[in-house]
């Protein structure tokens, strides 16, 4: 049984492990309707009865479960099924705001509420990278293949991915399979110059803040600083084009 700890800002789950990350599981609505049904008519009970509410008749509670489950499974596809604990005791604790009784959409509040927590926003930062052995000349085409595909599975999971040494990018376009025009390159480019902008604007320390006017020359005049950059958001911007597309996997071609 999961221990929840009691915080000032809410209830939390103990920070997931590499072995056994929330996020790792399935979203919710891959689920069975029915397991997901039983999961949300548990933690709906729970939350009635930790509120002192008077549990509705059988006919009303299903009625409302069943909405909560389709709702779930059709508007938040992100969630896990393992998050309805966290998410519905947060909820009823106003951690996500006031709320006036338990409804449909009182749930749904909850359900907007925990995704946009920055508890939730951490979880996904708590998963461990692909990452490629140090012998990554060996490595076949499969192999880079099923790491790309891993990369993938990490993005839709935590809706970000930190290519490493622009690894993955490179097998990718290499793969041609970077779909952007020449324009969409520039775009991108000038959108990692920024962010560069933004970042040296905030030195961490003093000898980078002396460092400061002379790196924002050379990044304005030598794009070579910001390649890296810019081909994490591409690839970013790639795997999340993919996934509006509901597209399972890379898609590779046979060699």
């Amino acid at each position: 049984m999961k221990k929840l700890t009691v915080t000032p800002s809410g209830v939390s789950l103990p920070v997931p492990n590499s072995i056994a990350h929330i996020l790792q599981n399935q979203p919710a609505f891959l689920d069975d309707f029915n397991t997901i049904y039983d999961e949300i008519l548990k933690q709906v009970v729970k939350s009635i009865n930790h509120l002192g509410f008077k549990v509705p008749g059988d006919s009303d509670l299903d009625i409302l479960v069943n909405e909560i489950t389709t709702s779930v499974r059709s508007n938040y596809k992100q969630l896990r099924k393992e998050e309805l604990t966290i998410c519905f005791a947060n909820g009823i604790r106003g951690a996500y705001g006031e709320f006036m009784g338990l409804s449909v959409v009182s749930f749904e509040k909850f359900i907007i509420g925990y995704l946009a927590s920055d508890y939730r926003i951490n979880l996904g930062k708590t998963l461990l990278r692909v990452e490629l052995p140090a012998s990554s000349r060996e490595l076949t085409r499969q192999d880079r293949i099923d790491f790309a595909q891993k990369a993938y599975e990490k993005f839709k999971i935590a809706e970000h991915y930190d290519d490493l040494g622009n690894i993955i990018y490179d097998f990718l376009d290499g793969e041609k399979l970077i779909p952007f025009t020449t324009t969409e390159k520039f775009k991108i480019l000038e959108q990692a110059r920024q962010e560069e902008y933004t970042r040296l604007q905030k030195p961490k320390s003093i000898a980078e803040a002396r460092r400061f006017y002379k790196l924002i020359e050379l990044l304005m005049t030598n794009n070579n600083t910001i390649i890296p950059r810019s081909k994490k958001i591409a690839l970013n911007l790639f795997f999340k084009n993919m996934r509006l597309k509901e597209i399972g996997s890379i898609p590779f071609i046979s060699k």
